[in-house]
């Protein structure tokens, strides 16, 4: 794999189901969940993103096989999904779509991760982004959720070196 062939574009209503695919698989593997692909779940977050904005979805596309490889859903200055697929981590993809997200964002950023996602917690730290709050998700939207550990959350929060002494 190679990160020259990867393409960033906004989101476009038939990339839905490779993107949910995509999102599901790389959420299993970080939250060490069993695999798999639901209908009646896959249907549910099509839904979500045919409910949100498609100008805050931007996706990276690997041009050699147009296969969706990595997405983020910015809103203001709330980082709301930022995912990357687990064959494409470490190429730098999920650092690019979060640099652009900093530079959309001048003011800082929020964005919330689970607290047994531990690689996306180093992620986030080692990108400037420090704990505000711990908390729980909501269950509601969190079918997975085995207990109520599992919805542990964290939110974290990233602000320019400028706006630091407003903290």
């Amino acid at each position: 794999m190679n990160s020259s062939n990867i393409e960033f574009t906004r989101y476009q209503p038939e990339y839905g189901l490779e993107l949910v695919k995509m999102w599901r698989q790389s959420f299993q593997e970080a939250m060490n969940l069993e695999k798999h692909n639901r209908f009646e779940e896959l249907e549910g977050q099509l839904d979500y993103f045919s409910s949100i904005d498609l100008q805050s979805i931007l996706v990276a596309i690997d041009q050699s096989n147009s296969r969706i490889v990595a997405f983020r859903v910015l809103n203001s200055s709330e980082l709301d999904h930022l995912y990357v697929d687990v064959d494409y981590q470490g190429l730098g993809l999920g650092s690019a779509l979060l640099d652009g997200a900093k530079q959309n964002s001048p003011e800082g950023l929020e964005l919330y991760t689970f607290q047994k996602n531990l690689r996306a917690q180093q992620f986030y730290e080692s990108h400037g982004f420090f704990e505000v709050q711990r908390g729980f998700a909501d269950s509601s939207t969190n079918p997975w959720a085995k207990s109520k550990e599992d919805l542990a959350d964290i939110k974290y929060r990233w602000v320019p070196d400028e706006h630091l002494s407003d903290i």
